[in-house]
């Protein structure tokens, strides 16, 4: 996707009323950003000293732009010649009221720790000082090469409160000084909690540390947790979007006031470099700086639900995705749990409980116990459940013996699904083993 079809899709949050103006002042931006990342990358493969090119104007301009970097309590980290910004905050227990968060999740941790459970989730033999609750802001939203990180954070837990740690990227020349202090604070044993990390923040950090891995010492080899997939999980059905935004407002009761999107980020970023004024990023760095406290909030609320300390009243989809989670993982006492607490909602949240329970009990080798699930599921749904049927007709047929039951069974979810409107692949092969099964059954009758 073009530059220009970014700015597009920006429009509503910038309300562009001179769009095309706009969009070549950003891509004259950024070509200058590449030019200046060009000439920064000669140097370094010619072994020109870059602090002995700049000219002394040069000098004074960087200082000038030091004093305003410290107005936003970020301070110069200097490497090589160049020059990254780094700003350390921390959100003390004792005047924020926030030790419950530490609390919360050293009982999480003591969980994992008890239990012999494999889980995405877990941070087992993880110290909770080494997750780092990471996020990145960046030009664009492609994962190729031409797209820059100019700012890195993350929130650790510590003894005191919840540090905030952010490196920016004030130059596209200074790449290499901002990648050296992120993995200068990074270790071998930091384990990553993230949105959508795995998939966006963390290639984007590969990536770019390809241009400067002469420079810079490797990228360590981590844990990493992604809570978009556990929130997609749980609250894809539930919610209009799993964006975090509307996560934190809907499960976590987050209201930010006064957000700068981050989808401004590109255009803001643009400015910055622009007039080298740092004002111009104040929002998304603070925006940044809510998103990683944020994901602390949202990984003791997910897990907390996973374990059934949750305070919020638990949704029977919720415990439906959980079980079936769990077993997924193996963990079927905790699968059937969740799934038993599913089946205590109304109407229409309970019948999928029924069902999904009714297989795992089928699979524990309980198959009066999941016939019984399985006739509550088809009391509890509002329209014949197809699988349901299946399932008893297959109970009938291969464990009570009572093909004329099993006929009866075979012969509803055939119907059934005939009446539906949406003939897909799976339904049209899911009918054709029906049929086929009728035929055997009518056989042996």
């Amino acid at each position: 996707m073009n530059l220009k079809s970014k700015l597009q899709r920006m429009k509503g949050h910038m309300n562009l009323e001179k769009e095309n103006k706009d969009s070549v002042h950003v891509k004259q931006i950024q070509a200058e950003m590449k030019s200046q990342k060009e000439q920064i990358d000669v140097k370094q493969n010619k072994g020109i000293d870059l602090d002995e090119s700049m000219s002394k104007t040069e000098h004074e301009l960087d200082n000038d732009l030091i004093v305003k970097w410290k107005k936003l309590e970020f301070f110069p980290y200097h490497f090589e010649g160049q020059v990254a910004y780094q700003r350390r905050k921390l959100y003390a227990f004792s005047s924020t009221g926030l030790m419950n968060v530490r609390e919360s999740l050293e009982e999480i941790s003591q969980r994992w720790e008890c239990s012999n459970i494999t889980h995405p989730l877990s941070n087992k033999d993880v110290p909770l000082s080494r997750m780092l609750f990471f996020d990145t802001e960046t030009t664009g939203l492609s994962t190729g090469a031409g797209n820059t990180i100019f700012l890195i954070g993350y929130a650790r837990v510590l003894d005191n409160g919840i540090e905030v740690v952010q490196h920016l990227l004030g130059d596209p020349a200074s790449e290499a000084a901002f990648m050296h202090g992120f993995l200068m604070d990074f270790r071998e044993d930091d384990y990553l909690v993230s949105y959508n990390g795995k998939a966006f923040d963390w290639p984007q950090v590969k990536s770019r540390h390809a241009f400067v891995r002469n420079l810079v010492p490797r990228l360590p080899a981590f844990g990493h947790i992604d809570l978009l997939h556990a929130a997609r999980r749980l609250w894809k059905h539930e919610l209009p979007s799993c964006r975090l935004s509307i996560v934190e407002q809907e499960k976590l009761g987050i209201k930010r006031v006064n957000d700068t999107p981050g989808s401004m980020a590109p255009l803001l970023y643009y400015d910055y470099l622009h007039d080298k004024d740092p004002k111009h990023l104040e929002g998304i760095i603070e925006h940044n700086d809510q998103d990683v406290r944020s994901l602390i909030d949202l990984y003791i609320a997910i897990s907390n639900r996973l374990f059934h300390k949750s305070n919020d009243e638990m949704t029977a989809n919720e415990h439906i995705q959980i079980g079936r989670w769990f077993e997924q993982t193996g963990s079927l006492d905790l699968a059937k749990l969740h799934y038993e607490k599913g089946t205590m909602f109304d109407r229409n949240g309970s019948s999928e409980a029924f069902f999904r329970l009714g297989v795992l009990l089928k699979k524990l080798g309980n198959v009066m116990e999941a016939k019984d699930s399985f006739l509550s599921c088809m009391k509890m749904s509002a329209i014949p459940h197809v699988q349901s049927l299946i399932e008893l007709a297959k109970i009938e047929e291969h464990h009570d013996k009572d093909v004329n039951r099993a006929y009866f069974y075979a012969k509803e979810a055939h119907a059934a699904l005939k009446r539906g409107t949406r003939l897909t692949g799976p339904n049209q092969r899911t009918i054709a083993d029906i049929e086929k099964r009728m035929i055997r059954l009518k056989q042996k009758i």
